[in-house]
């Protein structure tokens, strides 16, 4: 029997160690899953879906174990789909949520002991009152970060320790929490019972409906916008809602755009939803664009430009990642593209 707190630990944190114990403690085959649990779970998942927050403070020991049980249901809804939009979606959805539980805790640094231990992290409890605990360097660097307060050249080091606040070392817990979940994605969907097969499958039509109709209004021809690798579904998703972009983005919207076969007026009319839309310089470049073929700066670059928002993907060209994903949809493929395919690249620029 599962006291209070450790159900309470467990939802809050559904992708510990800890949590993974109760569910298989449970020993519940998916034909068994309680009406409930697969409610939780299809909700899970939609608010990933459409970027809602998901934070319900449970107390009681069923609804608790409901909610956890729903965690791992929530992650097969959520593969099957097969975007990796929506696996990054969830993954952020679950860590900000952990993120929050955190914050709301009487004692927020007990609790954040436990997930750190829960990780299996190295850490230490500094002298000094300025901060909260101290890692090895190589632990810090363990995690991959987004978070830009959470860089090295932000923190406090010294001979060879990272020593963290405890608001930091939440932030550290929370980018873990993101990379755990996203890295267990997606997990096997075969041989689904009815029920979570036609959640599953209704979710997966919305996703696409959704998509298509995102891009409709500058898309034409050939090309498949659900294809489209993280960095270039970004930019196209900040520029369509009027938001303005870099230089370089838009350079490699465009070229990228004009690689895959768009016509020109299409990459026009998404142009010119930017605010700081000048006609005669963006008819010029564009016109320079379509006449040179340019092909899209490769990943290297586009990471170094900032504009990665999946640190997991392994592509090495925008162009590389349109091919896998359109080829995916067609015969079964690996996990992530090929780190080492080619493109067959007519003229890039840098700049």
């Amino acid at each position: 029997m599962h006291t209070l707190q450790q159900l309470l630990f467990a939802q809050h944190f559904p992708f510990t160690k800890s949590a993974k114990k109760i569910v298989l403690e449970e020993d519940l085959s998916l034909k068994d899953l309680p009406e409930p649990v697969i409610e939780r779970a299809e909700l899970m998942a939609r608010h990933a879906f459409e970027g809602k927050e998901y934070l319900f403070e449970l107390q009681s020991s069923d609804l608790l174990l409901q909610e956890l049980l729903a965690f791992p249901v929530a992650k097969i809804i959520v593969s099957f789909v097969n975007n990796p939009t929506l696996f990054r979606k969830f993954s952020a959805m679950v860590a900000d949520s952990s993120h929050a539980f955190l914050n709301v805790e009487k004692d927020k640094g007990k609790q954040a002991i436990s997930l750190a231990s829960d990780f299996g992290f190295k850490f230490d409890f500094p002298e000094s009152k300025s901060f909260f605990i101290s890692m090895p360097l190589q632990e810090f660097l363990s995690v991959p970060f987004s978070d830009n307060s959470l860089k090295l050249v932000n923190q406090f080091v010294s001979n060879g320790t990272v020593f963290l606040d405890l608001n930091g070392f939440c932030r550290f817990l929370c980018e873990k929490s993101y990379a755990t979940v996203l890295t267990s994605l997606p997990v096997p969907v075969k041989g689904l019972p009815k029920r979570l097969e036609a959640i599953a499958k209704s979710l997966k039509s919305e996703a696409k409906a959704r998509e298509q109709k995102l891009f409709a209004t500058a898309f034409k021809g050939n090309v498949a916008p659900e294809s489209f690798p993280p960095c270039i579904a970004s930019m196209y998703s900040q520029l369509a809602s009027g938001q303005k972009l870099p230089h370089m983005a838009n350079f490699t919207l465009a070229t990228f755009l004009n690689s895959i076969g768009m016509p020109k007026s299409g990459i026009f009319a998404l142009l010119k939803k930017s605010p700081n839309f000048n006609e005669r310089i963006t008819t010029y470049q564009l016109d320079r664009i379509v006449a040179q073929n340019y092909m899209p700066p490769g990943c290297d670059k586009i990471k170094s430009y900032g504009f990665c928002p999946d640190k997991f993907c392994k592509a090495k060209h925008p162009i590389s990642y349109y091919r896998w994903r359109l080829r995916s949809t067609k015969k079964p493929v690996s996990k992530q593209p090929d780190a080492n395919s080619e493109v067959n690249e007519k003229k890039e620029v840098s700049k």
